[in-house]
């Protein structure tokens, strides 16, 4: 079964959830929370909504279909991403990869007399450190995943020890401050300095993911504008966000519009992500676009690398209503959705500034969010 449906925000909500009873296999406990979910207001039936998710449609990742739930106020962003999925499906859906997998944990250790002879006695007892570490995750090492290394580095007149970890499908927080406190007492003792703190970064540089698609350029065609006219438009615009940080900013926020809705359905925590996703961003010491766009025989061509420490299980992601949208997306893993996540950021961000470059923001994307104000806003 395809994730193409055509005119599916005009179904009524129990067509729609007849489908995706079908597509994604949801028993008779799935149906009955959304349900509850459906005790809200009629009106919020609006851009696929099926009470406790809106619903894109046309995504094709990786020779899959999905349909992706959204947790958002806007309409206009579930139109969108639906808009973005297929364009790019038909230049033959998107196509990602996980490039690592890894989160890093930091303790900063006070005191050191002699840094040099320090960093040497911790080094020397790696062996040892890593099994303290993953004696404390058992479940997480039998699965291939846990403390896989360190690195020490002197800042200013401290020590400060970076423990990297593959944290599998989890997101990692727990786990890597659990490791971090329960290796401190013996970073100590080696080093002579003091314990000032153990925390885990939401960097994220180390778990990126790679996602492409590209758009049939005369799929592009816009009223009085030729595809390749929009084609260029979008490239001029992306020009701009490389060389103006008060665009870069608005360009990426428009790609986090579309993660954070799938983060929220799924529930992650969309603030280290966007933490993550940022401070990437800014990386160079200059605040760049996210996803890059070019022509590249007869497509435009879009391409994005981004860290995504996302997880299927641990915390909010094991409430009820977040299994039914990991249901609902029938992901294997997290790394998967880190995928799918990927994908409807690209697709938000084609939608976007497609939009921007010919019709205009408030005529195209913001439409559907405009008539819901003017009907429901108070």
């Amino acid at each position: 079964m395809t994730s193409v449906i055509r005119s599916f925000h005009k179904f009524s909500l129990e067509e729609k959830i007849k489908i995706l009873k079908k597509f994604s296999n949801l028993n008779k406990e799935d149906l009955i929370l959304i349900k509850k979910y459906q005790k809200l207001p009629d009106f919020l039936n609006i851009e696929n909504n099926i009470g406790p998710f809106k619903i894109a449609t046309n995504f094709l990742i990786n020779g899959k279909d999905y349909f992706v739930p959204m947790e958002i106020e806007e309409p206009s962003v579930v139109a969108a991403a639906s808009k973005g999925a297929k364009l790019i499906r038909g230049g033959g859906g998107f196509f990602g990869r996980y490039l690592s997998n890894e989160m890093i944990g930091e303790t900063l250790i006070l005191k050191v007399k002699n840094f040099e002879k320090a960093k040497k006695k911790i080094i020397k007892e790696k062996e040892k450190i890593l099994k303290i570490a993953n004696e404390t995750q058992k479940e997480l090492l039998r699965l291939g995943g846990g403390a896989k290394d360190f690195k020490l580095e002197k800042i200013r007149d401290y020590l400060v020890f970076y423990l990297t970890v593959d944290p599998k499908d989890a997101f990692g927080a727990n786990m890597i401050n659990t490791m971090l406190e329960k290796i401190s007492p013996y970073l100590a003792k080696l080093s002579g300095g003091i314990i000032g703190g153990s925390i885990i970064s939401n960097f994220g540089g180390e778990r990126l993911v790679f996602i492409e698609g590209k758009v049939p350029i005369e799929k592009l065609k816009n009223g009085k504008f030729s595809g390749k006219e929009v084609a260029e438009r979008i490239l001029y615009f992306l020009d701009l966000a490389k060389n103006d940080i008060f665009r870069a900013i608005t360009h990426n926020k428009g790609i986090m519009n579309g993660i954070d809705a799938v983060l929220l359905a799924t529930g992650n925590d969309f603030r280290a992500v966007e933490s993550a996703v940022h401070s990437f961003a800014s990386k160079d010491k200059r605040y760049l676009p996210l996803s890059d766009w070019k022509i590249e025989n007869g497509f435009l061509k879009g391409e994005m690398k981004i860290p995504l420490p996302v997880a299927t299980v641990g915390g909010a992601t094991n409430t009820k209503k977040a299994k039914i949208a990991k249901k609902i997306l029938r992901i294997e893993n997290a790394k998967e959705l880190g995928i799918i996540c990927a994908g409807v950021g690209l697709s938000n961000n084609l939608a976007a500034i497609l939009a921007i470059v010919t019709e205009g923001i408030q005529r195209g994307h913001m439409k559907l969010h405009q008539e819901f104000l003017k009907k429901y806003g108070k």
